[in-house]
């Protein structure tokens, strides 16, 4: 793989994958937890600084292994191969198509609403259609594909800042029915991290994506410096937003009438600004803030699956998995891509809409794999950082408190899941651990040059 991408276009990925459909319906959600403003700007502010967390442990690997699939390879530096053919088990098979699949159902929904269809047919055939042009435009190289998420990306902050804009300066403000109120820190010290714990579950979601950046780690122009930048700026900048954001929803609508219209926030603050163009216009940022998330997932996703494929190449050699192997390893030799592995997820996340069908489905299927695979990889700094680092590496500030307030938050959420939605969370780690027996097989078959 050849060097091609600048901060911009990192910038870009980080920004672009995380901002989805999740900050135009969260507040709505988190409004049946919180019982002041002054609880929403908290709960906003603090997935931020622990996203902030775990995406600058992630800097710092990246910095420490600059190859696509960084949180693969972290993994299987730490912790052995098993760890490693894990994780690109799941997302290749598990996590990875069902995240496409999931939010190119979302894309196809809002297609139908902006284009004026109800066929779900149709939604389908937009969701099919959205992945097939990701891969097209992949497929021409790693520049097209960064200059196509620096553009979705732009679009979608702008659109965004305008409607905050709209919200504050063209919208009348709501009248202040909401009492400040001091409730959860009445309720004891198991109330209050329930409390913590709810709110935290509502708009952590909508943080998810910072990951996915660093598989494209083997494509990026002076790693040591551009990653941690892309992932401190991002996640700022990101925070700020939805800070702003929420901002300008609640001095439009009351958190009263959030609670009692939690889906129509958006479009309230939309209508009151801009009148009925403004409804119309939200649909259409709505649909590109997917389109543009969709296009990170399929631009990043290969990266991962091409790193896995890659290393264990060989040792499918002569067994039934040898040419799905070298398939998805295959390197485009003009463009320098990895041809096999974005046809490959395009095909699977077609399968996978086929499948599911359901974005809820999907997400309570992986949350509590792919969540563990994440505490997993950012632990692996504790590890990774005195046998793989030099001094001219980026140093995470904060260490090792910073990795630690990641593992904490993100090992309560897990535990959460696996109590409040114990079948789909055991179905998605049946999948994924449906991966061992083929690493027995490919275990048994290690090349020559690595038995000493």
């Amino acid at each position: 793989m050849q060097r091609k991408l600048g901060l911009s276009a990192v910038l870009a990925v980080v920004m672009g994958d995380m901002i989805g459909s999740g900050i135009f319906f969260t507040p709505g959600e988190l409004a049946a937890v919180a019982t002041a403003p002054w609880q929403v700007y908290f709960f906003w502010s603090l997935c931020g600084v622990i996203t902030l967390c775990g995406a600058l442990t992630l800097a710092e690997l990246s910095a420490l292994i600059p190859k696509a699939g960084v949180s693969y390879h972290a993994l299987t530096e730490a912790y052995g191969p098993f760890a490693g053919f894990m994780q690109a088990w799941m997302m290749i098979l598990v996590s990875g198509p069902g995240a496409i699949a999931g939010v190119a159902i979302l894309f196809g929904e809002l297609a139908n609403e902006v284009f004026g269809s109800g066929s779900s047919n149709m939604q389908f055939i937009w969701a099919v259609a959205a992945i097939s042009l990701f891969a097209l435009i992949n497929l021409r190289g790693a520049e097209w594909g960064g200059r196509t998420q620096v553009v979705l990306t732009t679009v979608k902050i702008v659109g965004l800042i305008a409607l905050v804009a709209g919200g504050l300066f063209f919208a009348a403000p709501a009248a202040d029915t909401a009492a400040s109120t001091t409730e959860p820190l009445q309720q004891g010290l198991l109330g209050f991290l329930r409390f913590i714990g709810l709110g935290v579950a509502i708009v952590l979601f909508t943080y998810d994506g910072w990951i996915d950046a660093s598989n494209i780690a083997g494509e990026v122009k002076n790693p040591n410096r551009n990653f941690p930048l892309a992932m401190g700026i991002g996640i700022v900048v990101i925070t700020l937003i939805y800070l702003l954001v929420n901002y300008a929803f609640l001095r439009v609508v009351p958190l009263e009438a959030m609670r009692a219209n939690p889906t129509l926030v958006a479009p309230m603050v939309a209508e009151a600004a801009f009148g009925e163009k403004g409804g119309m216009a939200l649909g259409l940022l709505m649909w590109i803030s997917i389109f543009g998330a969709l296009g990170g997932l399929i631009m990043t996703l290969p990266r991962l699956y091409y790193a896995a494929a890659s290393e264990y190449v060989d040792r499918a050699k002569g067994r039934w998995l040898g040419p799905p192997f070298r398939a998805i390893a295959h390197l485009s030799p003009g463009r320098s891509v990895p041809s096999g592995a974005i046809v490959f997820a395009a095909g699977v996340s077609i399968a996978a809409l086929m499948f599911f069908g359901s974005f809820s489905r999907i997400v309570t299927f992986f949350v509590v794999p792919f969540q563990f695979m994440n505490i997993l990889m950012v632990s692996s700094i504790f590890r990774l950082r005195k046998r793989l680092s030099s001094p001219d590496t980026f140093k995470l500030p904060g260490y090792p408190i910073v990795p630690a307030v990641f593992i904490f938050v993100m090992t309560l959420f897990l535990l959460a899941a696996l109590v409040y939605n114990p079948l789909d969370s055991m179905i998605g780690i049946a999948l994924t651990l449906a991966g061992a027996p083929v690493y027995r097989v490919l275990a048994r078959a290690r090349p020559e040059a690595s038995r000493g």
